[in-house]
């Protein structure tokens, strides 16, 4: 994978490490801070700017943690595990501020919404086995829960943050979180791994235990269905703009046209460098590039709409689990196998 004298250099900032392949990162709100947890279960908070680990929760989750999620204003991280617990922590002190059981085994699952729900403020959500909770700010319940058919594989607040959407393997539910009840669905015919709705609410993207892609135009229910990857598509990015979808599957990343009536008949820009299977993506929050990691531990930085599509690329140590932008877009953080947390930026 050699790289071309034309590209911009990244720059490696600090370096952290934990004990164990990371299984997430999260930037705060505001970007002043980064959370990084393990399948071990300690979860690290870094100081952003200077790399310094604020607090190191060495069992955070005793079998592993599996999500973070920050509330919105920065001042409280909610983090679940495999010991069946989810928690809120205090990140200015490092304590527990409280903790429930989660209702399964494994609690893999959290979602802040965007904006205050009716008089509870923000509001968690909690995914875990087959069930959905909801939870305020202090980590009181809310309502009954929500129980589906099938596991839980994903959720996430959608249409401007009102919306919770749960996928299984049987398809997409839409719910309103006052209520429970369900709004919406979408039901599809192979297993689903993952959903990514744009920031629009238009298009609704799921990869599938097929190696494809399948898609639903949620303003007029329209279907299409993109075949041709090489891998399961386990990684799904949008461009803020809703009209630019990315998509892993192998070791070539897939941009796709998604405006108008969508990406369907279009051939889409192939994004190609990495020698082994793209395993992480993510847009730019305010900015148009796109990074992508490998299993091999390569890192690109792309512009997927530009004639050089490729801004640049370095390799860690170990195999990439994530990659997040910060707030701002200005630096990149990848979380590696090898319990790597690496900032990055692109000059």
């Amino acid at each position: 994978m050699p790289l071309s004298s034309k590209l911009r250099p990244i720059t490696f900032g600090w370096h952290g490490k934990l004990d164990d392949f990371i299984t997430q990162i999260a930037w705060a709100p505001d970007g002043r801070q980064l959370a990084a947890a393990s399948v071990s279960g300690q979860v690290a908070i870094y100081d952003a700017a200077q790399g310094k680990a604020l607090h190191l929760l060495e069992q955070a989750h005793a079998d592993g943690c599996d999500a973070l999620a920050w509330r919105p204003n920065g001042k409280v991280l909610a983090t679940s595990g495999r010991d069946g617990t989810w928690k809120l922590w205090d990140v200015a002190e490092g304590k527990t501020l409280t903790e429930h059981e989660a209702g399964a085994m494994w609690a893999e699952h959290l979602a802040w919404s965007s904006r205050p729900i009716g008089d509870d403020g923000y509001r968690l959500a909690l995914g875990a086995g087959n069930r959905i909770t909801f939870w305020n700010e202090t980590g009181a319940p809310i309502g009954e829960p929500i129980k589906f058919a099938r596991t839980i594989i994903e959720i996430g607040w959608v249409l401007g943050g009102g919306t919770l959407a749960v996928a299984t393997s049987l398809g997409v539910s839409l719910r309103d979180p006052l209520t429970g009840k369900e709004e919406r669905a979408f039901t599809s015919r192979e297993p689903i791994l993952n959903m990514a709705f744009s920031p629009s609410g238009k298009w609704l993207m799921t990869g599938l235990q097929d190696c494809t892609m399948h898609i639903w135009n949620t303003d007029n229910s329209a279907e299409m269905h993109m075949r041709g990857y090489a891998a399961k598509v386990r990684q799904l990015a949008w461009h803020r703009g809703s009209r630019w979808l990315a998509a892993g599957g192998g070791e070539v990343i897939s941009v796709w046209d998604c405006s108008g009536r969508g990406p369907e008949g279009r051939t889409p820009t192939l994004l190609e460098w990495h020698p082994d299977l793209v395993s992480a993506l993510q847009y730019q929050p305010e900015g148009d590039w796109l990074a992508s990691g490998a299993r091999d531990g390569s890192i690109a930085v792309w512009s997927p709409t530009q004639r050089q599509t490729q801004i640049g690329g370095v390799k860690i140590s170990s195999g990439v689990t994530r990659v997040a932008w910060s707030p701002d877009g200005k630096t990149l953080a990848v979380a590696g196998e090898g319990g790597e947390v690496q900032i990055l930026a692109v000059e």
